[in-house]
């Protein structure tokens, strides 16, 4: 008996489980940005320390913009919803990178706000 096909059939077992593994991280990726942010918690300013110390405000007129001088935009223009840590691209709340498991409001602002790239 020859190892021919027993070397191609042990290559082709090689190929398809290296393949699979390597779209476990993609189909997490998927997952994640198709995640619905209406369904996760809202970040709460008051007792999020994470948001406390980003100064989160699920209004952003009612934030320091301007005093934060964040680059990119002007400051009355910053919000989450243009913001590059956003993970969605549309809704009321949204996931935010920053925040992993909760959503932020396409109207709020952080001191970590950065400009969209695009």
């Amino acid at each position: 008996m020859s190892d021919k096909p027993m070397n191609k059939s042990r290559r082709d077992a090689v190929k398809l489980v290296l393949g699979g593994l390597a779209t476990v991280p993609l189909m997490n990726l998927v997952g994640m940005a198709a995640a619905q942010a209406e369904e996760l918690p809202h970040v709460d300013p008051a007792t999020d320390p994470t948001a406390q110390a980003l100064k989160y405000s699920e209004d952003a007129t009612q934030a320091d913009r301007a005093g934060a001088a964040r680059p990119g935009k002007a400051p009355e223009e910053q919000f989450c919803s243009n913001c590059q840590f956003v993970l969605a691209d549309s809704g009321a709340w949204r996931p935010c990178s920053l925040f992993p498991g909760k959503a932020v409001s396409e109207n709020g602002w952080c001191a970590s706000w950065t400009l969209k790239a695009g």
